[in-house]
């Protein structure tokens, strides 16, 4: 199915979730000379959409300052809410191998903290943003959520102290595996959880804040580590792509040697001083 708005052409290249309330596709816009992609949620149910149109006028954020989507339209009998797309970098997938050092890891508890302060998001679909693998890590551990919602699972009394109370639960899973000594971090955000003490992100990013270990230079065997934890994939590419132009002038200089008994190429590594004709000079 192809959806249409405002001179956009949309065209799904994937789905990444389909259920009895909704869908989520990836799209490409046809009209686009870069064909960039958006992400689409298409609610096929009326009371669920009904539900969230009241979540979205209802629900708006006074620090965010724009509407969480970049388009809402309808298609056919669906109500459809185009986002930004952005790749998926799981943060419970990322954060064993990329985070290796404590002040890493705290660094992106406070990215992630800030993310949710500054997210337009309604505090129903933040929560859900919050779970559900929609949390991402950035290479340079900045923290971004995507919309790929299961809307049968909105809730439209969730507010800020649920949403703060999931991020905590976030915060304790990715400092607690820190390190065999817990961070003060850690402590502190465990005890006031047990207390539920927490009904705000600004309490919860003022501790983070004042508990963090300070900031100290690195040394350079852990800036070559985190290099390469970043830049892995990228040289993995690289070295396939040496790898496979190796072998294809390889290939090309053994059909040459079987066909012609000779490679035009390797005569320019040859001593053409020493060699005239059929005549070598060095021979006497």
């Amino acid at each position: 199915m192809v959806y249409h708005t405002d001179g956009m052409i949309l065209s799904p290249v994937r789905e990444v979730f389909h259920g009895e309330v909704n869908d989520v596709l990836v799209c490409q816009d046809l009209r686009s000379p870069v064909r960039a992609c958006y992400t689409l949620i298409a609610v096929k149910d009326r009371v669920t959409a009904k539900r969230l149109l009241a979540v979205l006028e209802n629900g708006r954020r006074e620090s965010a300052g724009e509407e969480p989507y970049l388009r809402l339209f309808s298609e056919n009998d669906r109500l459809c809410l185009l986002f930004e797309y952005r790749g998926e970098r799981r943060l419970d997938r990322f954060a064993e191998g990329q985070l290796t050092a404590m002040r890493d890891r705290e660094h992106t508890a406070v990215n992630l903290v800030m993310a949710c302060l500054s997210s337009p998001l309604p505090f129903p679909l933040l929560f859900l943003a919050l779970s559900g693998g929609n949390t991402h890590l950035s290479q340079d551990g900045g923290v971004y959520f995507t919309c790929y919602f299961d809307l049968a699972r909105l809730d439209e009394s969730i507010g800020e102290p649920q949403c703060v109370d999931r991020c905590v639960e976030v915060l304790l899973s990715l400092l607690q595996r820190s390190s065999r000594r817990q961070l003060k971090s850690f402590e502190l955000l465990r005890k006031k959880a047990k207390r539920d003490a927490y009904n705000a992100f600004p309490e919860l990013y003022r501790d983070i804040r004042i508990t963090a270990l300070p900031d100290e230079k690195t040394s350079l065997r852990q800036r070559i580590k985190g290099a390469w934890q970043r830049n892995r994939d990228m040289l993995f590419r690289v070295l396939l792509r040496v790898c496979a132009v190796v072998a294809v002038l390889a290939l090309v200089i053994l059909i040459s040697q079987l066909i012609f008994g000779d490679f035009p190429l390797l005569r320019l590594f040859q001593n053409t001083f020493e060699t005239i004709g059929t005549e070598d000079l060095t021979i006497t």
